[in-house]
């Protein structure tokens, strides 16, 4: 490998232990001489601190030779030097490309094995869903159940129940004493459910929905505790109501997500269409438009709202898990209830550690991990359902 290879190699390393903040002062001497080389060299670095820039190159660097790239690219370098004038401004977008190649390699270097092989073995549990109805009876929701229930004590309701998804028909309207079931999901399982009036509602892990098993009246409400997203049908003349907690959402037709787990703040993501998200107790409330957040923290009892990526707050319907610059304790957060989990954190610090990713659910959960400790900051221990986190 010429010397001028192993130079940006280098610099690939020092870029990317700079961006874990891990550079010795000789290392943060030989950065700083490069930044002040050219404006076109703190132009690239500030590239690299972009999050999106990473993440891309983190997911190509799986499918892509980097270090054969780099070397075809090394050795066409002279004849480009032939044609300097005319090449100038691909030869910078090249050593772009390789320094940041070379700085994906060294931030998304796998080193340790032996304690993910455990985690390797863990996987979504699937445990069962189940729908409680009005009178107290259970029905257990298999994976792959297929049946049709028709619920003659319930004012004339359908319910079919197929492959993971609920619907609801109405066989005839009633005025009163509308009963309410409960779709109720465990760690490591999601549920599709149709209500009668056309919504759909997807009801993430460890989640619970009470709702009628028709609609009557001037308002359609339910009851969440955990995360749906909800895809309203519209009926202008009959709001749909989402209560959780203190929390109340209500829409004329519209999707978002709600958030809702009792242990964290209730947040109103709103994909398309417009809602009110109010606050039962003290009076407040915000009015979200598409691409808002609206937040009730638990801790102060505020109602805030922000503008936000949506997809990062709805890609888990799509079995998707998409993170971007999340600590790693709520990350993990998200994952103990997909993958039914306990997680322990020896060094309590580690928890602030932030990461950005965008993963398959289908992954198993040693292989997640791998991607995890890429980072080369933080150690995973699996022994049994229990995740030990330390610094590495």
């Amino acid at each position: 490998m010429e010397t001028k290879e192993i130079e940006i190699f280098r610099l690939s390393e020092i870029i990317a232990r700079s961006m874990r903040e891990e550079l010795s002062d000789d290392e943060r001497r030989v950065l700083d001489e490069w930044l002040a080389q050219d404006e076109r060299h703190r132009t690239m670095y500030a590239a690299f601190g972009r999050e999106e820039v990473l993440a891309e190159q983190v997911r190509l660097r799986q499918t892509i030779d980097w270090q054969g790239d780099c070397r075809m690219f090394m050795s066409r370098r002279k004849s480009w030097r032939r044609r300097k004038l005319l090449y100038r401004s691909l030869r910078y977008a090249a050593l772009f490309i390789l320094l940041l190649s070379g700085a994906t390699v060294w931030w998304v270097n796998s080193s340790r094995t032996d304690d993910l092989e455990q985690g390797s073995r863990l996987t979504d549990t699937r445990h069962r869903a189940f729908l409680t109805l009005a009178g107290g009876e259970q029905i257990v929701l298999s994976q792959n159940d297929t049946l049709t229930v028709p619920v003659l004590s319930q004012k004339g309701a359908n319910i079919e129940i197929r492959e993971n998804q609920i619907t609801y028909s109405t066989v005839s309207a009633v005025n009163d004493n509308i009963p309410c079931n409960t779709l109720t999901t465990p760690r490591g399982r999601e549920y599709l459910l149709t209500l009668s009036d056309g919504t759909r509602v997807w009801l993430n892990t460890e989640s619970q929905l009470r709702y009628p098993v028709q609609f009557t009246g001037e308002r359609r409400t339910v009851y969440l505790v955990g995360e749906a997203y909800f895809d309203v049908h519209p009926d202008a003349s009959h709001p749909f109501t989402v209560i959780s907690g203190p929390a109340e959402v209500t829409v004329l037709g519209t999707s978002f997500n709600l958030r809702a787990y009792p242990e964290e703040d209730i947040v109103t993501t709103l994909v398309s269409g417009a809602v009110q998200m109010s606050e039962k107790v003290g009076g407040q409330s915000v009015r979200l438009t598409p691409g808002e957040q609206g937040c009730l923290e638990k801790t102060n009892g505020y109602m805030t709202k922000r503008e936000v990526d949506t997809y990062l707050h709805t890609a888990w319907k799509d079995g998707r898990i998409v993170f971007r610059n999340m600590r790693l304790e709520d990350l993990f957060t998200t994952l103990a209830r997909w993958y039914d989990l306990e997680v322990v954190y020896l060094n309590p610090e580690v928890k602030d550690i932030r990461f950005t990713g965008d993963m398959d659910k289908t992954e198993r959960f040693g292989d997640i991990l791998r991607i995890i400790e890429q980072n080369r900051r933080v150690h995973f221990h699996v022994k049994g359902r229990t995740v030990s986190v330390s610094w590495q």
